[in-house]
């Protein structure tokens, strides 16, 4: 905390002319004698949230802030490996895996100082269930709750959903004031109420979110800061610079070609996460010739990736196989394409395409990383006789973009919001599902029958069995080219301790102190 003027510790005995000490002694009443700068965290990200709804969001951006401001029943450990408690301080599961009773803490709170309740949970949950959700299938399998006490909730299924506890740690089941919601409807999310860290001050859109500390927060002591400033820099080089002069206390997605060199300067610490996290270029499949597997097989074996590691992350990413980063039950036998024009070049003869085409492929714009990737895929490409036309999109776009199929390729990523690979396989290749398996379109029966297996299987062998042939079939099927897993790059002043990246990708500021 950082301390203004004071004047603590003024001898009574002073001689003070009296205008004088009727000046510090109106300022005492003023400004107290402990008062302080209030310490807020102003923090650099590329894109502005698109809601603060947390069923009606897909987007980073908007995810990331919602985890500031809303709680769960359980989150992720900070290391990525199991649940710990969260709202919830204890829960217990039937032998059969239908019921599930958890127990709330009796000291979590909204920000308005309400307590959380039973109640509040099982609105919350049957709204991330209903019609009007982009998650709802994740939460449908809970068909009911039973309100014990104040403190108390039992919700039971049909039968065994295996990924349910990992679903409650997503933003999407974020607990929320079942009375306020009621009562104001859609006008609840301009400025909303959780009990998170966080509240939401004030929010101009595509410039900056205010949040101020929740004084009601659970965890004891924190946050540690007075609020958070979450400022819209799209540009890298502008976030970089920013915080390189003091304007940002910290920033995320630096840019692996400047955080070598931020290193070296004193003023800064740069931190590398390593995060559930797949980088690859989605293929619209419904588009030809990407409708022809023998094309999309032959533009993975025309990527070098491991160039790509060494140039592009400095080492500071690994290679991918599959849609999915390496997480539990990952397919080990499985080895990305290598590079190989000659069987690139082979597959593209087979398919009657031996003269190449023309395509085009959005790229992030602002991104200088997704850029320098985007002109080594296209130099790439254009050696098999693929002329790729690189197209600039704003980020906050390119979900809605592709979403809607208005697209050839686009470089693009995804995480992972559990530590259960069951997500990002239902996003990024299960089809029908709620992303048709990233925009793509794609679709295999079998790794359908199989998504729905794995989500009735207890945790074991069986199940990791189920996900690595789901693995093996998207690597043969090829619905994108497979780029890498790279770690996450964030940077903050030299003052600022406690702010990090999770596995989950999300930023954390809760643990922040600024010195």
């Amino acid at each position: 905390m950082r301390i203004r003027n004071s004047i603590f510790g003024l001898s009574r005995r002073a001689l003070l002319a009296p205008a004088l000490f009727a000046l510090l002694a109106t300022s005492a009443l003023t400004i107290g004698p402990f008062a302080a700068e209030a310490a807020t965290l102003k923090v650099g990200v590329r894109e502005d949230a698109l809601t603060i709804d947390p069923i009606a969001s897909s987007d980073n951006a908007s995810i990331w802030a919602e985890l500031q401001i809303y709680d769960q029943l359980v989150r992720p450990s900070k290391d990525g490996t199991k649940l710990e408690p969260g709202i919830a301080e204890s829960w217990t599961v039937s032998p059969d895996g239908k019921e599930y009773q958890f127990k709330l803490r009796s000291d979590a709170k909204f920000s308005d100082g309400t307590p959380v309740t039973a109640k509040d949970v099982e609105f919350s949950l049957k709204r991330a269930a209903g019609e009007k959700s982009e998650w709802g299938r994740f939460f449908r399998p809970i068909t009911s709750y039973d309100v014990v006490d104040d403190h108390t909730i039992v919700m039971k299924l049909e039968k065994p959903f295996t990924p349910i506890i990992n679903n409650l740690a997503m933003f999407s089941a974020s607990i929320l004031p079942a009375k306020l919601v009621e009562a104001q409807g859609e006008a609840f999310f301009e400025k909303p109420i959780g009990s998170g860290p966080f509240s939401l001050s004030s929010w101009a859109r595509g410039q900056k979110m205010e949040l101020a500390k929740n004084p009601h927060y659970w965890e004891k002591g924190k946050p540690a800061i007075d609020g958070a400033t979450l400022e819209i820099v799209p540009e890298d080089n502008s976030r970089v610079l920013k915080l390189k002069a003091g304007e940002l206390d910290a920033i995320i997605e630096v840019p692996f070609n400047q955080a070598a060199a931020l290193k070296s300067d004193a003023s800064v610490k740069v931190g590398l996460a390593p995060v559930f996290r797949i980088d690859m270029v989605q293929i619209n499949t419904t588009k030809k010739p990407f409708d022809d597997v023998r094309v999309r097989q032959a533009m993975n074996y025309a990527i070098d990736k491991e160039a790509l590691v060494k140039g592009v992350f400095h080492g500071d990413a690994v290679a991918a196989t599959t849609s999915i980063p390496v997480m539990a039950y990952h397919n080990e036998e499985l080895k990305p394409y290598p590079l190989d024009l000659d069987k690139a070049k082979a597959l593209l003869k087979e398919a009657g395409l031996d003269s190449g085409f023309k395509t085009s492929m959005l790229v992030r714009g602002g991104d200088v990383t997704s850029r320098q990737i985007g002109s080594a895929i296209q130099a790439s490409l254009r050696a098999i006789g693929i002329e790729v036309e690189l197209q600039t999109i704003e980020g906050s776009s390119q979900f809605s973009t592709t979403k809607a199929g208005n697209f050839e390729l686009s470089l693009s990523y995804a995480t992972s919001d559990t530590i259960d690979p069951d997500q990002l396989v239902g996003f990024t290749m299960v089809n029908p599902e709620r992303a048709n398996a990233f925009h793509s379109q794609w679709k295999d029966d079998r790794v359908n029958e199989l998504y729905a297996l794995e989500r009735s299987t207890n945790e074991g062998e069986e199940r990791g069995k189920m996900f690595k042939e789901i693995e093996a079939r998207v690597h043969e099927g090829a619905p994108f080219i497979f780029l890498f897993m790279p770690k996450s790059a964030y940077a903050m002043r030299a003052n600022v301790e406690g702010f990090e990246v999770l596995p989950t990708a999300n930023y954390s500021l809760k643990d922040v102190v600024i010195k």
